[in-house]
């Protein structure tokens, strides 16, 4: 749900048609707004007993709200589910019809994330595993939902998640309605295929058609795909971005298990045919972690904070609770903290692109992808040196490829200077040496003992020993895109942008794995510490948001069956916008 989230009062930032006027339905009175979004409003009612609801009134240009309202209380019909929010009933209002929900005043998981940040892996098994097992039964019952997303996914005060909004769903094999949530849709319903409707046959109990393994019609296959997107955003407060562009799940959650790569790798799937069940979700994913009560405190209001379950701990607010980010980019993770490079002294900010009830597992997860992570292949002509800039010019550099003996001796060097930015310079090599040999000892070269930042790249390391994959052909520039923030004459922020080229991934004998053919940039900021041996990284901050060259596609390598190729490993950049739910109660 997006525009007045969780706001007290009537009026907020989202627009009706005519009037934000609060509505009037006969038996009930409007407490306040929940939230706007997907083409209506939703606030909250009570009767004069004091029982609550939500109220969903679309906008007056929907056509055919009646017929709209009808088919989400026929999509759940007689279902009495835990984990599915039950229509009441079509009402009438002063603006139209309305639907009466079940009111569930722990808020979104949208609303959640945005406050608090990543949650947990045990917390992300509370929601995934339940809202599994309800879409298995909605698939049963011939029914797909359409939009999962995060404005969809709602809890009770108890922390229990329920799927909120089947105003999108359609029966198995219908017509592929154009709706759902950027970022959380299945690519199949972003382009259907099949007929100029989109509609595709249902073969099969599960509704996938099996001799069309791009099935465009709707599918229980594109609600597992939004469910994966839901767990990726819950485990690394983002949306993935598609194959080919997508970062490993490991570079941006350093602590991800396996078995949650691999079984959100295959939900994500480009096609159908190939991702699990809901059910087998649910199986597979209930092995991730053990299951944890979720927080709501983050998101609550101070009307329903006095509701929720007491913390163990209490104590004042804290802020938003992040993991350290190695980098939002697969590519720049492994290459380099600021690409290889960073600012050199002189020049000012260069404008950049804006920001955009757990069950027994019986069946086995998807089996994880195998292959170390080697070493990072050079950049065909890439330049190893980095020169100042000329006067007046962005401070930039470029840097490609493993760096050698003279890059260890620079880096040292620059590491000691008094300016940070000349030491993001050295920070940025530095790293780029440490990740392309996966030396340990290397990491504590540039990292601060004990901080976040030597805690991820040690990680890393360990972890890129265990693949078998390099990339091939990446280019990386970096440069300033704000003045350097200064904490006394110890501690600075610099804020910098990372271009990534187009590059390739490959297996150690050379085979292409994946492919991306744009450039994309992502922005962070570096958190460093002046020691006596001179500069160190803390920590990588969230900046602005990443941006990427519409100029040219990403395009995956074809595996041997002439299908997208790529795992996790093989997935090296890119990130997506987060949207949100429409027609939930945050």
């Amino acid at each position: 749900m997006t525009g007045t989230a969780g706001r007290a009062g009537g009026r907020g930032v989202g627009t009706m048609d005519a009037s934000d006027d609060v509505p009037e339905v006969p038996g009930w009175h409007v407490v306040r707004e929940l939230g706007r979004g997907g083409g209506s409003a939703v606030w909250l009612v009570a009767d004069d007993g004091g029982r609550r609801a939500a109220l969903k009134v679309p906008d007056r240009r929907v056509v055919d709200p009646a017929g709209l309202l009808e088919a989400e209380v026929r999509a759940v019909g007689e279902l009495v589910h835990d984990h599915v929010v039950r229509p009441l009933g079509v009402v009438e209002t002063d603006r139209g019809p309305g639907l009466l929900s079940e009111y569930h005043a722990g808020g979104s998981l949208g609303a959640l994330v945005r406050a608090a940040g990543p949650l947990p892996v045990g917390q992300v098994v509370t929601v995934l595993v339940p809202l599994a097992q309800a879409l298995q039964v909605l698939h049963e019952r011939g029914v797909v939902h359409g939009d999962v997303s995060p404005g969809n996914v709602l809890f009770t005060v108890e922390g229990r998640p329920a799927l909120a909004d089947l105003g999108s769903s359609r029966l198995l094999g219908g017509p592929a309605a154009r709706t759902g949530t950027a970022g959380f849709t299945a690519p199949e319903l972003e382009a259907p295929r099949g007929g100029p409707s989109g509609a595709v046959p249902a073969d099969g109990p599960d509704g996938r058609d099996r001799e069309d393994g791009a099935n465009a019609g709707l599918c229980p296959a594109a609600d597992v795909y939004s469910l994966a997107a839901v767990g990726w955003y819950a485990l690394a407060g983002r949306a993935p971005a598609r194959t080919a562009s997508r970062a490993p799940l490991p570079l941006i959650v350093p602590d991800i298990p396996a078995e949650a790569v691999a079984l959100l790798e295959a939900a994500l799937d480009e096609d159908p045919v190939r991702r699990p069940r809901a059910d087998r979700f649910a199986q597979a994913c209930y092995r991730w972690a053990r299951a944890e009560p979720v927080d709501l405190h983050p998101s609550a209001s101070a009307e329903v904070a006095r509701e929720l379950p007491t913390r163990r701990r209490a104590g004042p607010a804290r802020p938003p609770r992040r993991r350290p980010v190695v980098l939002a980019a697969g590519a720049a993770a492994l290459l380099a903290l600021v690409g290889g490079g960073a600012v050199l002294a002189g020049g000012g900010p260069r404008p950049g692109p804006a920001a955009p009830a757990p069950v027994a597992a019986s069946a086995p997860a998807p089996a994880a992808p195998r292959g170390p992570v080697g070493a990072a292949e050079p950049s065909p002509g890439a330049g190893t040196g980095v020169s100042a800039p000329a006067p007046g010019a962005p401070a930039r550099s470029v840097a490609g490829g493993a760096p050698g003996r003279t890059e260890a001796t620079g880096a040292a060097a620059g590491l000691r200077a008094a300016d940070p930015r000349v030491a993001a310079v050295a920070l940025g090599r530095a790293r780029t040496r440490a990740l392309a040999s996966l030396d340990r000892r290397a990491v504590d070269d540039y990292t601060l003992p004990g901080s976040p930042a030597r805690r991820a790249d040690l990680d890393l390391v360990d972890d890129l020993r265990g693949r078998g994959l390099r990339y091939r052909g990446l280019s990386l520039e970096t440069s300033v895109v704000g003045p350097v923030e200064r904490s006394g004459a110890r501690r600075a922020r610099v804020p910098l942008e990372l271009a990534i080229g187009p590059y390739r991934t490959v297996t150690a004998a050379g085979e292409p794995v994946a492919e991306t053919r744009r450039t994309s940039a992502e922005r962070f900021t570096a958190g460093m510490v002046r020691t006596a041996e001179g500069w160190r990284v803390e920590r990588i901050l969230p900046s602005a948001g990443p941006a990427a060259d519409p100029s040219s596609e990403p395009a995956p390598a074809p595996d041997a069956e002439g299908r997208p190729a790529g795992g996790p490993a093989g997935r090296p950049s890119g990130t997506a916008g987060v949207g949100s739910g429409h027609g939930g109660q945050e």
